[in-house]
């Protein structure tokens, strides 16, 4: 009798092929499909009781949860001690400001010369909205946070292939593509294509929300004018006084900025991990 062999797939191997072709998004929600991101279910200090007498603890690492179990172990009565490897607390969470000094595993050593209230995060950048237990510890022991801006719509998008090389406003890429997608959808249900799927009514909703998503017009164009502008930028702003009235400004063409891909980047601060905690 043959003996039937396969070739099982590791679901170490499944997240990372899904990482690699889908992006981290569909990666983090494989593994909460999986049960290895599930969605955090802390809902407040940690409570611990019954420490025997005189017991005592030794933590290894003081990492973020090397550090968090010393904390509440210790708030709890036991005797707490913690070895760490390096010459300073935190692990991967680690900030680098002017004037400080690190020796690399290699020999090499690194001087930071940044200027007063500089600084750089060379480990983790962010703490996720949804990271309800860091964020509580953050609270209870008045931790100073910022705000962490992601989306900034003034920034530039920018392709060597794409208008001559000339880096475009985010705001702008934004608005424009939106503008012409909602405009070709907003064509396609005038044109009956979507009668299956919608009802009148329903077509109607469907275009309103088109025309406010899309700054489209009444006649469900897109078009360069203060509707458009509002979004994307004048190119001459409102004033005041004897200041020139506002001028708006010009499209992007559409055929060009599909080619572009630079509307890859527009839904970067819409992904879970990256939305702002405040």
């Amino acid at each position: 009798m043959s003996r039937m062999t396969t070739n099982a797939m590791s679901r170490r191997h499944l997240l990372t092929l899904i990482g690699k072709n889908l992006g981290a998004a569909a990666m983090m929600q494989g593994m909460g499909t999986l049960g290895f991101a599930a969605t955090s279910t802390y809902a407040g200090p940690i409570r611990l009781d019954g420490a025997p007498k005189g017991t005592r603890i030794l933590v290894l690492g003081a990492g973020m949860a090397g550090l968090v179990a010393a904390f509440e172990l210790r708030n709890t009565g036991y005797h707490v001690q913690v070895l760490k490897y390096n010459d300073r607390a935190g692990g991967r969470a680690w900030t680098v400001r002017g004037g400080d000094r690190y020796r690399e595993l290699g020999g090499a050593t690194q001087y930071c010369d940044f200027a007063d209230e500089l600084y750089l995060n060379p480990g983790p950048w962010r703490i996720p909205y949804h990271h309800q237990g860091v964020l509580d510890y953050a609270k209870r022991l008045k931790v100073p946070l910022e705000p962490f801006i992601l989306v900034n719509y003034n920034a530039y998008l920018h392709s060597t292939e794409a208008f001559d090389g000339t880096p475009q406003r985010f705001r702008a890429v934004q608005t424009d593509y939106q503008g012409y997608v909602a405009e070709l959808l907003s064509k396609a249900i005038r044109k009956d294509a979507l009668d299956d799927a919608l009802s009148v009514e329903d077509a109607h909703l469907l275009l309103e929300s088109l025309r406010q998503w899309g700054a489209l017009g009444r006649d469900g164009s897109y078009q360069a004018g203060r509707r458009s502008s509002e979004r994307r930028g004048f190119a001459t702003a409102d004033g005041g006084g004897l200041m020139p009235e506002a001028v708006p400004s010009n499209l992007l063409p559409r055929d060009p900025l599909l080619a572009s891909r630079l509307w890859q980047w527009l839904s970067s601060g819409n992904e879970l991990d990256y939305q702002s905690a405040i």
